[in-house]
């Protein structure tokens, strides 16, 4: 059997623990037989306070530890001061020298940059913290847009769901890819999620726009999605220049207009093709990306898989089906 360990601390990102663990349980169901142990590591063996306010029981106190198959680290606020604990930074260069695999979740990279683990070599964190990891730590090739990142037995991911993702390799790895499957549909996630984390964080970001003429047009692109969309409609819209609104949205998303369009139309396509209900020519028209041939271009340009296999991939399936797929 082995042994996943993931390490919190008080503040910490209640999801890079839960999250990952889940898989890992997952997949003992998915097999139908413990090939994992689980394990919550703390400082201590008192109740983990986490960044949500809910409190996780650690197994053991980290320091009491021993033969770690897979060892994680979570991020969160509480890591700012976890990089200040020796012992902890000195705990953690020892279990590199013996774990099979390492690796962090979000933030969490800083423990492993701390420890001198992410020198020379590329790494991932939270697209908001990716700057402060370079620049803090200059020997890392920080890759900003990455959901996870496998360097020999090292391993980092993005911010807090991409636990998930990570985790899902990882039980790829040891498995196969149909156990990582069952677990996938199991858990309603990617197996393998298409596109960066910057394609995630900037429509979030965009949300986030509430005021003036950009955050109008914002709002106005998501509730004409299948209409025409253009820089002279949003602008008229507006009641700004073309070339002015062009400047707001190249300041303040780093994209223009028609890159934010065609963003939201491929969001909202992915999301028809999940429930499966509509056949392609209806996804492009819902969508607003117009006819079946646009929609397969738009996919393989911008994700790489045409919209047949991506709905083949991540479609929706009855809870009948996927009892099957996880019982097999």
């Amino acid at each position: 059997m082995k042994t996943i360990a993931v390490l919190g601390y008080a503040d910490c990102q209640i999801l890079d623990v839960t999250g990952p663990l889940q898989v890992f349980a997952s997949a003992n169901r998915a097999l139908g037989q413990d090939f994992y142990q689980i394990k919550i590591l703390g400082l201590s063996q008192e109740p983990i306070v986490t960044n949500s306010g809910m409190r996780l029981v650690p197994d053991q106190c980290y320091f009491d530890a021993t033969d770690i198959d897979t060892l994680l680290f979570a991020g969160g606020r509480g890591v700012d001061l976890q990089r200040q604990n020796q012992d902890l930074i000195n705990w953690i260069q020892e279990q590199a020298k013996t774990v099979r695999r390492i690796g962090s979740v979000c933030s969490g990279a800083f423990l492993l940059a701390e420890a001198g683990l992410l020198a020379d070599k590329e790494a991932v964190s939270h697209w908001q913290c990716c700057d402060l990891l370079a620049e803090e730590f200059p020997d890392t090739r920080v890759n900003s847009d990455a959901i996870w990142i496998k360097q020999g037995d090292l391993y980092t991911s993005a911010g807090v769901t991409s636990g998930i993702d990570l985790a899902l390799a990882l039980v790829e790895e040891d498995l196969g890819h149909e156990i990582a499957m069952a677990v996938a549909r199991e858990l309603v996630v990617f197996m393998k999620r298409p596109g960066g984390q910057a394609q995630f964080s900037t429509q979030l970001e965009a949300q986030l726009k509430t005021t003036g003429p950009v955050a109008k047009a914002v709002a106005y692109i998501e509730q004409h999605l299948n209409a025409e969309l253009n820089l002279a409609i949003l602008a008229e819209h507006c009641c700004v220049s073309e070339r002015h609104l062009f400047r707001l949205f190249k300041s303040e998303f780093a994209q223009s207009p028609a890159t934010y369009i065609e963003n939201s139309r491929l969001s909202l396509a992915r999301q028809l093709l999940e429930s499966g209900a509509l056949n392609l020519q209806r996804v492009a028209e819902q969508s607003g990306l117009v006819s079946a041939d646009n929609l397969r271009r738009v996919f393989i340009r911008r994700l790489g898989i045409n919209p047949s296999e991506y709905r083949d991939r991540f479609g929706s399936v009855t809870c009948d089906q996927a009892s099957k797929g996880i019982n097999s």
